[in-house]
């Protein structure tokens, strides 16, 4: 999943929330020595959204299909567009986390950047790179249709020539045709399974207590 799914995943607290945001640059496991609890919970969910995402039978069956017009970059073009949908169905999705039910993806967006804003020299990896500009540039809110979506597509390509079919595939991709469909079921199925799981991790992680959830 891509960052604004990451960030609503999370449960009500600003420091997992962030961490979770940030998790992918954090490597191995020697940085958890010493670390606060929040920071451990924090990119242990990271770590597990994504391998949850990935094994999870109906994203394999998806990636596999739009395989066909995206190639290797399947992925990528999943993680992109589960951001778009999250947009497009937050008034069912948010219900799903409480401290989400009453707020619009605006709300959510705008209290998620001034948290990451006042953190943001402890940003690390890929998140750490991206931030100024996913800030200036308001990528989160971007996400919200398909015109964000192949910006930021292109964007990856400029910076990664090798996946370069990533943007072909959104170029031609349209609301209603057959992958935005089928990828659209994908969403409104497994979401809800995923939200359900990281509650359920977040519950029965051992350091939740000390975290404070």
């Amino acid at each position: 999943m891509n960052f604004l799914a990451h960030l609503h995943c999370s449960p009500n607290h600003e420091s997992i929330r962030f961490f979770n945001f940030t998790g992918d640059g954090f490597r191995g496991n020697a940085w958890k020595n010493g670390a606060e609890p929040a920071v451990v919970l924090g990119v242990e969910l990271h770590r597990f959204i994504d391998h949850f995402t990935d094994q999870h039978e109906a994203s394999i069956e998806v990636k596999s299909h739009l395989r066909l017009a995206a190639g290797k970059t399947a992925p990528i073009a999943l993680d992109l567009l589960g951001d778009y949908f999250l947009h497009k169905h937050w008034g069912k999705v948010a219900l799903l986390q409480p401290h989400t039910a009453l707020l619009n993806a605006v709300e959510f967006i705008d209290s998620c950047t001034l948290e990451i804003e006042s953190g943001k020299k402890l940003l690390v990896g890929k998140a750490a790179d991206m931030w100024p500009w996913m800030k200036s540039e308001k990528w989160l809110m971007d996400y919200q249709n398909l015109k964000g979506i192949r910006r930021a597509a292109q964007g990856i390509c400029g910076r990664h020539p090798a996946i370069a079919p990533l943007g072909y595939f959104f170029t031609d991709f349209e609301a209603g045709c057959a992958d935005y469909q089928y990828t659209e079921q994908w969403f409104l199925s497994f979401y809800p399974e995923l939200i359900s799981a990281c509650q359920k991790f977040i519950k029965e992680h051992p350091l939740g207590k000390a975290a404070g959830v």
